[in-house]
């Protein structure tokens, strides 16, 4: 088995850069996705070749926040009066159902994100998105197709395979997503891979333990698993979250993902379920092992 525990939103917040350094150091970090509009990308990108370079770089694909990267004339649909994404979630996917914006649309401009990773000198090892937007029907194929334009192995797939009996807020969170995750036919393209499931979609926050891993590993037992989160380490003076990218709730997880991660008990859930940690860049879309 290979766990891959990868952070999300890198390049929104210099928090976030200093939360994967320290894990990295510790070991409980091993890949992160970079959102390559955010205001600290272009520092996050050069973890890909510092000391923290032992871990994969991704791009998490985004059309939701910020100011993107194509011109606001080819993908209209997509932004605001002012050319800024929408910022809300809702407001989004209201357009996503009534045709606003196409995949093409879409396509340009994660093709475009992808292209300003390159720019900032990371070579990505995977792909994801904010808010999981990706897995949005029609979508999902779109993010296949943009991974293997640029040999891109692996595109998460959101799949937290929640036990029947969780009805709770994390557990209800998860069932929504796999409604879409789950509607795709496996592989989405040629040549592109995905983990068998997802952790942290559920359990976020305080409840993001290692115990609750453990459970999981047990009962689901993934070749390739993905444990999703949002840790981040905020220091007095730093800059607030940029007000274009909408309400964000994302800072409150921060500090207690990065004590939850930081805290004694994965090597040893890791290692009783026979686990090594891996990013996806050592790992063979093609037999899951590492290369």
């Amino acid at each position: 088995m290979r766990v891959v525990v990868n952070v999300d939103d890198l390049g929104l917040h210099p928090a976030v850069r200093r939360a994967v350094e320290d894990l990295a150091g510790l070991s409980r970090v091993t890949s992160a996705t970079l959102l390559v509009n955010g205001p600290d990308a272009a520092a996050a990108a050069k973890l890909s070749s510092t000391s923290a370079g032992s871990i994969g770089i991704g791009v998490h694909l985004n059309i939701l926040r910020g100011r993107p990267e194509s011109p606001a004339h080819e993908i209209p649909g997509l932004l605001r009066p002012d050319g800024l994404f929408l910022g809300d979630y809702v407001a989004l996917f209201k357009r996503y159902l009534t045709r606003a914006f196409t995949p093409t649309d879409v396509e340009r401009e994660w093709t475009r994100q992808v292209e300003r990773a390159l720019e900032l000198g990371v070579r990505p090892t995977h792909l994801d998105s904010e808010k999981h937007i990706h897995v949005w029907p029609g979508l999902f194929e779109t993010a296949c197709r943009v991974a293997v334009r640029f040999g891109i192995g692996w595109v998460r797939r959101p799949v937290e395979r929640v036990a029947y009996s969780r009805w709770d807020k994390g557990g209800v969170r998860a069932r929504i997503l796999n409604t879409f995750a789950l509607a795709h036919q496996l592989p989405g393209a040629a040549g592109v891979a995905h983990p068998h499931s997802v952790f942290g979609v559920a359990d976020q926050g305080p409840a993001l333990l290692p115990g609750r891993l453990a459970e999981y590993m047990k009962r689901v037992r993934p070749d390739v698993l993905e444990l999703v989160c949002h840790p981040g380490a905020p220091l007095p003076g730093d800059p607030p979250l940029p007000p274009e990218y909408g309400p964000m709730r994302i800072a409150g997880q921060w500090l207690a993902e990065r004590d939850a991660l930081a805290a004694q008990g994965w090597e040893q859930v890791l290692q009783e379920a026979g686990a090594s940690l891996a990013h996806y860049g050592q790992l063979d879309p093609a037999t899951r092992n590492r290369r």
